[in-house]
């Protein structure tokens, strides 16, 4: 403490300036202090009446302090907030005797949020004589908070709904880092795994891999900013899922590589396994489980491109059961079609793996035998004739037996050659072959 008597002047040799300001701690002095504030500032007893309001609080209610005075506060509170506001008041009575509180109260202009600070005024015993609480208008601001709430709530409920799963994963360091969702999806529980790029990489499908490795390839050396891709993912079970990855770089390093991606992943198995039934039976025929003839229309272009690219030869064989008409006449229909059946299994474990069957319509079936010319493929029809011809089909109790024709054609690598030319030289020698007299098999030289 300064002990030089009042007149001595401060060590800067500059006397005190004069002041006019009330004493501190004067109720005149903290009122104007008080008045000055764009902050809402209240006091009330320990029944919430009103004490004092400052001028701010006035306005923003559009009420007389005279008017204010002697009511109480929490009319003016939101009726879904007031049973909140009782609770944070309560809270006054205990140390450290302070709260916060946000509530909507019913100013001129409507119903508007305030955030609240309060403090309790204690005698000196340490009881509670009054509340000073000091109020400040948040609204805009509670407006986007509460905005951002819903959105993010309805964000939780469409990720939910909708079997999402969101990570980020880093490439610097490998490490994905998953939501719960991601990992109930194959099957673990939070802290059960730690999910690094070699991880998820030994449980990705073999056949899907390489795929999905050159996408991120591109993705991490900056050709690629986002991408979507689908792929099987092993369960903790055991068992292949379908999953949907999509994600987006949001960090690069200076020199262009990605650092990290955020991305959604989702649970599509079931919808892949509806898409891969209609695949199936839009390309298969149900009768038989062979390809129909626009499944093997797919293969057949595609298997004759890559022939033609490596310049090897590939061979279609047109088969058709010899009156088979008088079995249907004969038997009936639901022989004829057990006796396709047992053709259709005859041809499919005869050829090698390497061999496409389908059934080309009515009684014809079609054989796309690729890496095989004209010679090596007469060769096996004659035999699969011979093996038809001998076998007995029980059917019914009906013994069964039928004879095949066959028309082979091989594909032309020294021209271009399409694969309608390719099916219709085939389908030709077939015709040539049953106009011979049936049960033997022709080639596209033997057409005239």
């Amino acid at each position: 403490m300064d002990q030089r008597p009042p007149s001595q002047p401060p060590p800067s040799g500059k006397a005190p300036p004069a002041s006019t300001a009330p004493l501190p701690g004067s109720e005149e002095h903290y009122r104007l202090l008080v008045e000055q504030q764009n902050d809402l500032i209240v006091k009330v007893d320990t029944e919430g009446r009103f004490l004092y309001v400052s001028p701010g609080y006035c306005k923003t209610f559009g009420e007389r302090e005279e008017d204010l005075i002697g009511q109480r506060f929490m009319p003016l509170v939101h009726p879904d907030d007031q049973a909140r506001t009782d609770a944070a008041m309560a809270k006054l009575y205990h140390p450290p005797h302070r709260c916060y509180l946000e509530q909507r109260a019913l100013t001129q202009d409507g119903w508007r949020w305030f955030g609240w600070s309060d403090v309790a005024v204690l005698d000196e015993q340490g009881n509670v004589t009054a509340i000073i609480g000091v109020g400040r208008d948040i609204h805009d601001g509670k407006l986007a908070e509460l905005q951002l709430l819903q959105t993010q709530r309805m964000l939780e409920l469409a990720l939910e709904a909708g079997g999402i799963g969101t990570y980020t994963a880093n490439f610097t360091t490998g490490q994905v880092f998953p939501d719960q969702r991601y990992l109930a999806q194959i099957g673990y529980q939070p802290g059960e795994v730690v999910i690094t790029d070699a991880w998820w990489r030994t449980n990705v499908h073999p056949e899907d891999l390489a795929a999905f490795a050159d996408q991120t390839g591109q993705v991490i050396h900056g050709g690629l900013d986002d991408f979507t891709a689908e792929y099987r993912f092993r369960h903790r079970d055991g068992r292949w899922i379908w999953l949907q990855d999509h994600a987006r770089v949001y960090e690069r390093n200076p020199d262009g590589v990605a650092v990290a991606v955020s991305g959604l992943r989702i649970d599509i198995h079931r919808r892949k396994e509806a898409e891969l039934r209609l695949a199936y039976h839009a390309d298969h025929d149900p009768l038989t489980g062979l390809l129909n003839r626009r499944g093997m229309w797919h293969v057949i272009r595609g298997i004759q491109a890559q022939g033609q690219r490596g310049q090897r030869p590939n061979a279609i064989a047109i088969l058709d059961l010899d009156f088979f008409k008088r079995v249907n006449d004969t038997y009936g229909h639901l022989v004829g079609d057990q006796l396709l059946q047992e053709v259709a299994r005859v041809l499919h474990a005869s050829t090698r793996e390497s061999d496409w069957v389908a059934r080309w319509g009515g009684e014809e079936f079609l054989i796309l035998m690729p890496d095989t010319n004209v010679a090596q493929a007469r060769g096996f029809i004659e035999r699969l004739r011979q093996q038809i011809e001998t076998t007995p089909f029980l059917i019914r109790q009906h013994s069964l037996r039928i004879t095949i024709s066959a028309g082979l054609a091989s594909s032309h690598l020294e021209e271009h050659d399409s694969h309608e030319a390719f099916v219709s030289r085939a389908d030709m020698a077939l015709y040539a072959a049953k106009t011979a007299g049936r049960n033997q098999v022709c080639t596209e030289s033997q057409v005239d």
